[in-house]
């Protein structure tokens, strides 16, 4: 049997976190005997708990920084230990640190994953800093991975074009989720409204993710208070953090709703299937975006999509939501009141995510890179 290592920062938080965890649980029983390393575990204890019911070795370095003595050499002694036939990274910072790691460790077969169009800072990181990890990404991309999965197309061009990555090294395999698990659940959609005091006939618009920057959460805000001045009954949600985690223009935003009360806050839950069956409406307002699995999993419950024309949505969303220019308010406004006034049946929007998104054509799409990087 082959063994097959992931590394990662964290097995939860994000939509690449979300994809790591279904392609293992995808992949078990498929031949593969599959390791999952995490830098830091200590804080998601239902995702590693997840992870390890699918059957697969769960690491946990217990590290906060990938640059420091102790996690490089904890990161190597395992692989030794382990002697993986495929390292698979997942983001920036766990490429460049893992696939070091791992070529120095004797694994020769890594395999880069991209799941996002930027490069980001690591929190306190300068710009100088930055520039330099841009650098030794480009060069080490030459180096260091056998392949180079992109969950994006769009990320692709990005890389290749504007950050120097080799494009006869990478591939694109969209993102997938586990259809089966993300369905329309008219229990949980009671039961979290209950939760958060919004009626039953209430509209609620709705985001679930990190208040990060690129997500422009102010552009949001702002379509909120749009939205809220012609539809005073409309309910918000924005799960993932809560009002203190805002940006400052954010929070100005928040101050033009009329009826705050009616905006809520949570922290990022680990049941998303009940979140998204809760809403009438999903919109993300980012300002750059790879695939957003959230996107997927809001259209298998179920629910109609609205989102910013980046990366990957329009495609995501082709025949059955609707995209919008980047940092314009009142465009995405438009676009939540006509889907609210007007949304695809709950059914037919369903249809379209198992048609297209299900976790199964990506998993056989990674093994197959997986099996091609084990035979070269």
């Amino acid at each position: 049997m082959s063994v097959l290592a992931h590394f990662i920062y964290a097995p939860g938080g994000g939509g690449a976190e979300a994809m790591l965890r279904a392609l293992v649980r995808a992949m078990a029983g498929g031949g593969w005997q599959t390791h999952v390393i995490v830098m830091d575990g200590a804080p998601w204890p239902a995702e590693m708990q997840a992870l390890r019911e699918t059957g697969a070795h769960v690491h946990d370095l217990a590290c906060s920084s990938f640059l420091r003595v102790r996690t490089l050499r904890l990161l190597m002694r395992l692989l030794r230990e382990i002697r993986p036939c495929v390292m698979q990274t997942w983001m920036h910072h766990a490429d460049l640190i893992g696939g070091v790691c791992a070529r120095l460790a004797g694994v020769s077969r890594v395999v880069w994953g991209i799941h996002c169009r930027e490069i980001h800072a690591a929190p306190g990181e300068s710009a100088a800093k930055l520039r330099v990890f841009r650098w030794l990404l480009r060069l080490c991309s030459h180096l260091v991975p056998k392949r180079i999965v992109s969950c994006s197309a769009a990320a692709v061009e990005d890389h290749a074009r504007l950050l120097g990555y080799p494009q006869e090294k990478m591939s694109w395999v969209p993102n997938g989720i586990n259809t089966a698990r993300f369905v329309p659940d008219p229990d949980a959609r009671a039961a979290v409204r209950e939760e958060l005091r919004v009626p039953l006939s209430a509209p609620l618009v709705g985001f679930l993710g990190r208040f990060h920057e690129m997500k422009d959460l102010t552009t949001w805000l702002r379509a909120a208070a749009i939205l809220q001045s012609r539809r005073p009954e409309v309910h918000f949600w924005l799960c993932g953090g809560c009002e203190l985690d805002l940006q400052d223009s954010a929070r100005a935003a928040l101050s033009l709703m009329h009826q705050r009360g009616q905006v809520h806050f949570s922290d990022f839950r680990p049941d998303p299937w009940r979140v998204y069956p809760a809403l009438d409406l999903f919109s993300l307002s980012s300002r750059t975006e790879a695939c957003p699995m959230s996107l997927m999993e809001a259209m298998s419950c179920g629910v109609p999509c609205a989102a910013t024309d980046v990366g990957d949505c329009a495609r995501l969303l082709e025949g059955v939501g609707r995209v919008v220019p980047a940092h314009e308010p009142e465009a995405l406004a438009a676009a939540w009141m006509a889907l609210l006034d007007a949304p695809r049946t709950s059914e037919e929007i369903r249809r379209v995510a198992v048609e297209r998104f299900d976790i199964q054509a990506a998993a056989r799409s990674y093994q197959r890179v997986y099996e091609e990087v084990l035979g070269s």
